[in-house]
């Protein structure tokens, strides 16, 4: 059985070992905020909605965040939470559950649909794979099962995988075989209704998201600074938003040395 174990807590955790669902003592960074989040308006605006729809007891969608990596999936998600609920005054409680955890995502949904609470459940960089029950139990939650579409749970998913789920061997299978298989992983997808890309973002983007994050950390934004930011992205492989971010705080750190 899950055991609940927290009180006024906006973020939880459930953990496998013990089968329980903690309260996390955190705070959002200044990083976090919603303002520091550039160049994604159109994904901003379409999760405020969706989520504002949700703690209005109006009609929501489960939300599938995906693409590229450090553009500000995760960090969307928990500030436009934070954001919707101040805006509102009314509580959201972000539960995070990990991807190979989800086996026991029947029995979690159980326990918190009956609380007079609005959760949001939150899979950060899921990793699905076919061969397991994972993909099949999630399926069925997502919309189905009578577990499903409860009105005080959502589904935010982050994945860097545009199906959502690793591809399967497809060895020794023929045409009829492989075409089921491929359904099987695309129908997965299909059940969220709101669907949120992120690419990467070019050159000029990231100088402007290096700007924002010196300025927030009170840093001097010369030429050299930003010849240094663009080495900087070179060495760890493109241009991101958290890329971007790195630089600034190990900008930090030079300035003290």
């Amino acid at each position: 059985m899950i055991n609940l174990k927290f009180s006024s807590h906006d973020y939880l955790f459930f953990l496998s070992t013990s089968k329980e669902i903690v309260g996390i003592n955190r705070k959002l960074d200044q990083t976090e905020n919603i303002n520091s989040l550039l160049f994604i308006d159109y994904q901003k605006n379409e999760l405020i909605k969706n989520t504002t729809s949700f703690l209005n007891n109006q009609k929501f969608n489960n939300v599938f965040l995906w693409g590229e990596k450090g553009m500000g999936k995760s960090t969307l998600v928990r500030s436009v939470i934070n954001f919707v609920k101040k805006k509102n005054k009314k509580k959201i409680i972000i539960l995070e559950i990990l991807s190979n955890d989800l086996i026991f995502l029947p029995e979690i949904i159980y326990k918190i649909s009956n609380l007079k609470k609005k959760f949001i459940i939150f899979i950060d960089d899921i990793n699905l794979s076919p061969e397991k029950p994972e993909l099949s139990i999630f399926k069925v939650m997502i919309e189905g099962s009578i577990l499903s579409k409860n009105k005080n749970i959502a589904f935010y998913v982050t994945s860097n995988l545009r199906n959502l789920i690793t591809s399967a061997s497809t060895k020794d299978l023929n045409d009829i075989e492989i075409k089921d298989k491929n359904a099987s992983l695309f129908s997965l997808v299909e059940r969220f209704g709101l669907k949120l890309g992120f690419h990467k973002c070019h050159k000029e983007e990231y100088l402007e998201i290096v700007k924002y994050y010196l300025k927030e950390y009170n840093l001097k934004c010369s030429k050299s600074v930003i010849e240094n930011a663009l080495s900087w992205s070179i060495k760890k492989g493109g241009f991101s938003g958290r890329i971007a971010e790195q630089f600034a705080k190990n900008q930090i750190g030079n300035n003290y040395s």
